[in-house]
């Protein structure tokens, strides 16, 4: 086939397009998001309408979500407005919209009249099919470029916000709707039907979500794997439920036979397991996206170990090259820096920020013949913190319970606060420690805030929050087991290669179908 004729192929499946009133229908739509990143402003500071005309407090306008992220609104808000039309409106209304949209495509070329003419022309009837596959994907393709391209520069040019990663999220609606869009089509050629392609295709588009989802619960089941975070419990509520557990772990040494799945439970676990390889993984489409996100736009601060991430640090504070030497008092009890940041409060104040990691205490207890080891809590590190500081101030030490987190991407963390002052005029210090730990219960982390002056409490708790309300658990790692599995380097049932090998196999063997279904209509 010479390059003239790829060229109309190209300039055909083009024009089908734009020639769609849906396709139209839809590019307005899809206009609609975009012109709200640029009219309303999502900055740091507070939302903003065009371009300042007027302001509000976020707290103003999204109530009590908004105590729950002090310290970086202006990210969970935006972030969960992309969770919303990239993963909602466009990663499954958009993908049926697109289906229906798309449908007719290969019954029209199928009608008497048309076929009669494409037919004739000199061209494989395999390129006719795969221009038209072609036809669909070009579809998807300029609209999901339209929607992240323009969200993408309203957040940046309006909300001063750069995310690049926002743009993988196009690349993920396209690989979405070239797997479905191949059986689309396969159903297409066999009925000749428009509205057959449209229903089987969306049916199975919620079949096989059902599919992988199940099969996802499956074997997280059989791993048992599930995210523990550490709270804080005091040590005879410790004792109660190790004794309980050792009592059910000796009981149900009997019960293992009983709990073997039968015959026919068995049966649809393997028939799960096995649509699962055939089937598409269309699922894994929003967790590949997140990855290549998390790869275009890195944490500024990652604590693997311990899960741990600080997305954006706040403007204003920088990395310092050299970590402050810690108060004689606490030397024990901070360890090693991890993290020193510098810069000012909002007000101005002048602050600084240091990410201290210890070892947790590891103590051990006899009771009857049986030896418990008890590891250090963030409660019990925070007691020890404060009479600490109790015993080299010779005053009481201000302690309280805090979250860290926006408690809406992940889970929260929970910690102890701990405020005083040091120093004497005019080189009086205010500085705010808070203990915590991560999802690795053998560390115990510390952040430690010096600012300059002596702040009332709300304003010194106001600076503590700036950062540690930023502190949180890595969202792929720790808000799902299955996203933590799916890797490169995975075992098989978890590798990134086998889903998207398998899926792409997938729509190459509908593709195939089709087209050997074609070859045998007879014009």
């Amino acid at each position: 086939m010479n390059r003239n004729t790829l060229r109309a192929l190209f300039w055909e499946a083009y024009y089908q397009v734009l020639d769609n009133w849906v396709f139209r229908i839809l590019a307005v739509l899809t206009l609609l998001p975009i012109l709200l990143t640029f009219v309303v402003g999502l900055r740091e500071e507070g939302i903003v309408l065009l371009f300042g005309m007027k302001r509000w407090a976020y707290a103003d306008v999204i109530g009590p979500l908004a105590a729950l992220s002090p310290g970086d609104q202006q990210g969970v808000v935006i972030e969960g407005l992309l969770q919303v039309v990239f993963d909602g409106l466009a990663g499954t209304f958009g993908t049926l919209f697109a289906l229906a949209a798309t449908a007719f495509f290969v019954p029209r070329m199928l009608e008497k009249g048309a076929a009669d003419v494409l037919f004739q022309r000199p061209i494989s009837r395999w390129m006719l099919y795969l221009s038209r596959y072609f036809a669909g994907l070009l579809f998807i393709a300029i609209l999901s470029g339209l929607l992240v391209g323009g969200m993408y520069l309203g957040f940046l040019l309006v909300s001063r916000h750069n995310d690049p990663g926002v743009l993988a999220a196009g690349l993920g609606l396209i690989y979405l709707f070239a797997l479905i869009y191949s059986f689309s089509m396969l159903v297409g050629v066999v009925t000749r039907s428009t509205v057959a392609s449209i229903l089987l295709a969306g049916l199975f588009f919620m079949f096989n979500g059902c599919i992988h989802q199940g099969w996802i619960a499956l074997k997280q089941h059989e791993a048992g794997a599930e995210l523990k975070i550490a709270e804080d419990r005091d040590d005879d509520e410790r004792e109660e439920s190790a004794a309980s557990a050792d009592d059910a772990g000796a009981a149900s040494g009997d019960e293992d036979e009983s709990d073997e799945p039968g015959t026919f439970v068995r049966f649809l676990f393997g028939t799960l397991e096995v649509l699962h390889y055939v089937l598409p993984k269309t699922s894994d489409s929003e967790h590949l996206v997140a990855k290549l996100r998390a790869r275009l736009e890195p944490a500024d601060f990652e604590e693997s170990e311990a899960l741990l991430a600080i997305q954006r640090f706040p403007d204003g504070l920088e990395r310092a090259a050299e970590s402050p030497a810690p108060p004689p008092a606490l030397a024990e009890l901070l360890g090693e820096p991890r993290l020193t940041l510098r810069g000012a409060h909002v007000d101005g104040t002048p602050v600084a920020y240091t990410l201290w990691r210890r070892a947790a205490q590891r103590t051990e207890s006899r009771v009857g013949t049986r030896t418990r080891t008890r590891t250090e809590t963030s409660t019990q590190a925070g007691e020890r913190l404060e009479e600490a500081l109790s015993a080299e101030l010779a005053r009481p030490v201000e302690r309280a319970s805090v979250t860290l987190g926006s408690g809406l991407a992940g889970p929260p963390l929970r910690g102890q606060a701990v405020s005083w002052t040091s120093g004497a005029a005019p080189e009086v210090e205010s500085l705010a420690a808070v203990v915590f730990k991560g999802s690795d219960e053998g560390q115990v982390f510390t952040l430690l805030v010096t600012a300059e002056g002596e702040l009332a409490p709300e304003l010194l708790d106001a600076v503590r929050d700036r950062l540690a309300t930023r502190i949180a658990l890595d969202i792929q790692k720790a808000g799902e087991w299955y996203p933590d599995q799916l890797a490169f380097d995975a075992p098989l049932p978890f590798n990134i290669l086998q889903s998207v090998g398998t899926s792409l196999a997938f729509a190459a063997a509908m593709l195939f179908l089709g087209w050997l279904r074609l070859r045998k209509i007879d014009f």
